[in-house]
């Protein structure tokens, strides 16, 4: 290194350069949990110097919405948070928000087409009894095996307080354990049989978990079953008066951000002249077919990026020019239904407020749940969440529930279709070209996108710093006297 560059990054630092000098122009486009995490972690770490336009196609908070049945409201989308989310947890507390212990679905039933498998007692000592006879204690050595999956996750809050980033899902992984990235590979039913777990234990209780929060079957990879199975554990809890309060807050209560309602229909890579990394982001309303661009030095998409969304995004100028890959999200229907369930099509003789099935091409159904508001203010609630990979016909409605006053339906794109095959997903695409649902192919939930917006918000700080200050030295360097001896050190 010169001396006169020492010199000059010297006199940088006493000049006490920030960047109120140079705020970068952000653009993240997704408003959910994903890009509004984000967009809080980016405005921590330039310390409120930098400007937000955050583009949102339709609904701020994304896949967390809300549904309303008469003068009731009811998560739509992503519903339970588990007790180890730092994250949502912080978020709940900065906004001043409430928890809301999640009471739905008391009583829990396993149902395979023709019988329950599993059904749980109005008394836990039966239940427990139950559990053992059929499982024995393999259920509770999975309790353990997944505890600890989750222990050695928990590594990446402090790997992100020490500032640490990772450019791929691979290496976000690896950083909690280098044998994460293994568990892509493997489907979680070979996982478990190779440790020695039964296939009943596998088929009935591991599928039914992956069935009701995937709408997929046990050939999955292994880091996606531990998160499903963890996903139907205890002390679950969601947002007073909705999950989507998060998205909702950390954005508009966020004075850096401007709100554009628009579709983003391309991304040019657009580098100025001077050297400055910039890119051209195209958009346009909902109600009007003129593109519209605008120039930012940081994007982040926050938002699926795979060729079956219903808005893709084109990009050009990249070496690689399509960031699309030939993988798909997976389609769910989510039917609301108020009325009265008819137990004895499920083979039962009292209504059991949560159905999980454990074999869906039968079932047609993938769960039927009783729900509670999002106040949490309902008792006996007769309003019910049924899934399912395809709409369902109003005769199976008409066979499972009696005295049906309304119906809605929602579809979903809402996860990716999982396999074992090791999808190369990258946080950062380009420069300064970054995407936080690169994390869903590890697994799909409101604080894995939390921590992949945090952790693209660290890469994009410290790329755009490394660059600002490396622009500021150079300019910097012909203020510097002639004179000054240039010796290599």
């Amino acid at each position: 290194m010169e001396l006169r560059i020492i010199f000059s990054f010297i006199l940088l630092l006493e000049g006490g350069l920030s960047f109120e000098n140079r705020k970068p122009n952000i653009a993240i486009i997704g408003g959910g949990i994903g890009g509004a995490s984000s967009s809080h972690f980016l405005t921590e770490l330039f310390q409120s110097n930098l400007n937000i336009d955050l583009y949102e196609a339709k609904t701020i908070g994304g896949r967390l919405a809300t549904v309303q049945i008469d003068e009731n409201e009811f998560e739509a989308g992503g519903a339970i948070i588990h007790p180890q989310n730092k994250y949502m947890q912080e978020f709940v507390k900065l906004l001043g928000l409430e928890h809301r212990t999640s009471t739905d679905g008391n009583k829990v039933g396993i149902w395979n087409g023709n019988e329950f498998v599993f059904e749980e007692s109005n008394w836990e000592v039966i239940s427990f009894a139950k559990l053992l006879y059929r499982y024995g204690i393999e259920p509770f050595s999975l309790n353990r095996l997944v505890q600890s999956i989750l222990n050695d996750f928990a590594k990446i809050y402090d790997l992100q307080d020490a500032g640490k980033s990772f450019e791929n899902v691979t290496g976000l992984l690896s950083a909690m354990n280098n044998g994460f990235p293994k568990l892509l590979q493997t489907s979680i039913k070979d996982y478990l049989l190779n440790l020695g777990y039964s296939d009943q234990m596998i088929d009935e209780l591991v599928k039914s978990t992956l069935v009701v929060n995937y709408g997929q079957d046990t050939t999955v990879h292994s880091f996606l079953g531990a998160v499903s199975i963890a996903g139907a554990g205890f002390n679950l809890w969601s947002v007073k008066g909705g999950n989507k309060k998060v998205p909702e807050h950390l954005i508009y209560r966020n004075k850096n951000i401007n709100i554009i309602p628009s579709y983003v229909v391309k991304i040019i890579n657009a580098p100025k002249e001077n050297g400055r990394q910039s890119y051209e982001v195209h958009y346009h309303n909902k109600d009007s077919t003129i593109i519209m661009k605008s120039v930012y030095d940081i994007v982040i998409v926050a938002t699926p990026l795979t060729s079956d969304q219903q808005y893709p995004i084109t990009f050009e100028g990249f070496p690689n020019n399509d960031f699309h890959g030939a993988e798909k999200y997976h389609r769910t229907i989510a039917t609301f239904v108020k009325a009265g369930l008819k137990p004895y099509y499920f083979g039962s003789a009292e209504e059991i407020d949560t159905i999980l099935s454990c074999e869906p091409n039968k079932t047609i159904v993938s769960s039927v749940g009783r729900l509670n508001s999002i106040e949490g203010s309902m008792k006996n609630s007769k309003v019910w969440k049924i899934f399912s990979n395809a709409p369902l016909r109003s005769g199976v409605l008409n066979e499972m529930f009696s005295n049906i006053d309304e119906i809605k339906e929602i579809s979903w794109k809402a996860y990716p279709e999982y396999s074992t095959y090791v999808h190369d997903a990258k946080f950062k695409l380009h420069n300064t070209l970054y995407h936080v649902n690169a994390i869903e192919w590890a697994a799909s939930a409101m604080e894995m996108s939390a921590i992949s917006g945090r952790n693209v918000a660290i890469l994009a700080h410290k790329d755009f710093s490394e660059k600002f200050y490396y622009n500021e030295i150079n300019k910097m360097q012909t203020t510097v006297p002639a004179n000054t001896p240039s010796i290599e050190l």
